[in-house]
Parts: structure tokens; C-alpha cells; sequence
């Protein structure tokens, strides 16, 4: 998934994408590792110069204990996602960052839910279904649905504006279906139920 810093202007002076699956050829020293988290790669682009203080890492995905660690130890001024992370709520870690997520970006949740399932679907054992994906077919069954729905493979990365263009009307009836779920048609249900897949 993907990270990056940005100043109070919305300038973004680092990024970084999650590397850890990446194999063969390529920069950074995290490539391939299990610390190779997009955040990781955000911050391992920043400069001990920096004010890191001013700035806010925001994330698509929920970041998890070691990234938010690294955020805090590094002087990051505020750490925001975009949607819950589906691998932390299929495994039971959701919410254990203590970081602020948005609820206010529907369509951009539903998007980041499905490229993640996307990438996890695409390293995944060939003939076995990611244990991930399962789980958020009970968790975020809306999300779950738009994934099934489109062709194997990940979205090109040049033609990434394309590809959600392309499936925005969807995703703005995956994010109404998700939000129509959690509000109306069963309340108190819904009440025990975590804030999403991812």
C-alpha cells in the first residue's frame, strides 16, 4: 500500500510504497523484508534534517505497531490513515495503533480495502484463497463483493488514475452499501462489529 509526509500545505516531500513482497532487483535495504511497510519507506526517505514535527504521515491503510512506533520515535507531528487495515482485523490486531483514521472518505476507504485485497490476493498461494480475504468476506462483505467482481491481477501502477476512474461509480455503491449496513439495517449488530476490513 502507500505512505507519504506532507506539510500543512498538502507539499508531499516523501514517500513511499509497501515493498515487502518485492523480489528481484531494486533499491532501498528494506526491500523484501517484513519491515518494508509503506511507512517505513515514507519515513526511510525523510532527512535527519527534517522537522518532522510539522509534518503528518498519512497512510492508506491502518499502520501497524512497529510503523506507528517508528512515527512516534522519529517525531512525526501526526499519523492519519485512510481505512482500517483488513489483514490487522482478519488476525484480531485492528485499532491497535491509537492513530486516527478518517470516516469521512467512503469511496477512498472502499478503494484502499480493495487494491490491498488486491496485492494480498495476488501473493497469495496460487489455489488457496488469502486468509485475509476470507475473513473480510464476513467483515466487509461490500468490499469483498467489488474485489470478486473485477479481473485477476493488480491494477496497473502507471495506469492507477485510469483504473479508479473506471471503477469509481462502483465504489460509490460499495461505500453506500458499507455504510448503509453499518447505519440502518441492523443497529445493535453492528455495534460489536469492527470499524471495516480495511
Amino acid at each position: 500500500m502507500g505512505s507519504v509526509l506532507t506539510d500543512p500545505d498538502g507539499f508531499v516531500p516523501a514517500e513511499g510504497r509497501n515493498q515487502a513482497y518485492d523480489t528481484g532487483p531494486g533499491a532501498g535495504p528494506l526491500r523484501g523484508t517484513p519491515l518494508a511497510h509503506a511507512e517505513m519507506n515514507a519515513l526511510g526517505a525523510a532527512r535527519t534534517a527534517w522537522d518532522l514535527g510539522t509534518l503528518t504521515l498519512w497512510s492508506t491503510q491502518e499502520p501497524c505497531s512497529v510503523c506507528t512506533a517508528a512515527a512516534s520515535f522519529t517525531g512525526v507531528g501526526e499519523v492519519r490513515f485512510l481505512a482500517p487495515d483488513p489483514w490487522a482485523l482478519a488476525t484480531g490486531n485492528d485499532g491497535s495503533s491509537g492513530v486516527t483514521g478518517t470516516d469521512d472518505q467512503p469511496h477512498w476507504l472502499v478503494a484502499a480495502n480493495v487494491v490491498f485485497l488486491r496485492s494480498v490476493s495476488a501473493a497469495g498461494s496460487e489455489g488457496k484463497e488469502p486468509e485475509t480475504l476470507v475473513r473480510c468476506r464476513d467483515l466487509e462483505p461490500e468490499t469483498a463483493r467489488l474485489h470478486d467482481s473485477l479481473p485477476p491481477g493488480l491494477p496497473p501502477s502507471t495506469g492507477m488514475e485510469a483504473w479508479l476512474a473506471e471503477l469509481w461509480p462502483a465504489l460509490g455503491d460499495a461505500a453506500t452499501a458499507r455504510r448503509r449496513l453499518r447505519s440502518d439495517e441492523r443497529p445493535h449488530a453492528l455495534a460489536e462489529r469492527p470499524a471495516g476490513c480495511g
